[in-house]
């Protein structure tokens, strides 16, 4: 059986004067229970599923826009047609648990930028 150990290392030397950020997290490795789902996505300006909660169990979800363009930002949705429920700028990436209890969706500002997507059922 597969699994999946996510790690986290957020640093900074110059956040603040007075707050120094370092952070370095490595929970205990998921034992992944279906096929690993990796796609990319081209987004339009109209909004688009690209995960069905009914094709899944509880899983943990990245998401990546690959445009390298400020204006193209895709935001993704918990249901079509404006249940906002994140924003990725270009290049800006995401990964959350993700109950699989609602559909989710993708559109973008402007352009055609591609969403990376890797789900991973736990």
């Amino acid at each position: 059986m597969a699994t999946l150990t996510p790690t986290l290392t957020l640093a900074s030397t110059d956040i603040s004067e007075s707050e120094a950020i370092s952070v370095s997290v490595t929970p205990t490795a998921y034992a992944l229970t279906g096929p690993v789902k990796q796609t990319q996505v081209v987004t339009s300006t109209t909004s688009t599923s690209f995960a069905a909660a009914t094709d899944y169990t509880k899983s943990h979800v990245f998401l990546q826009n690959l445009s390298a363009t400020a204006a193209e930002i895709i935001t993704i949705e918990k249901a079509d047609a404006g249940d906002e429920y994140m924003l990725l700028g270009a290049g800006e990436f995401a990964f959350f648990p993700w109950a699989s209890t609602v559909d989710l969706f993708a559109d973008a500002a402007q352009g055609t930028p591609i969403l990376e997507v890797r789900i991973f059922q736990v």
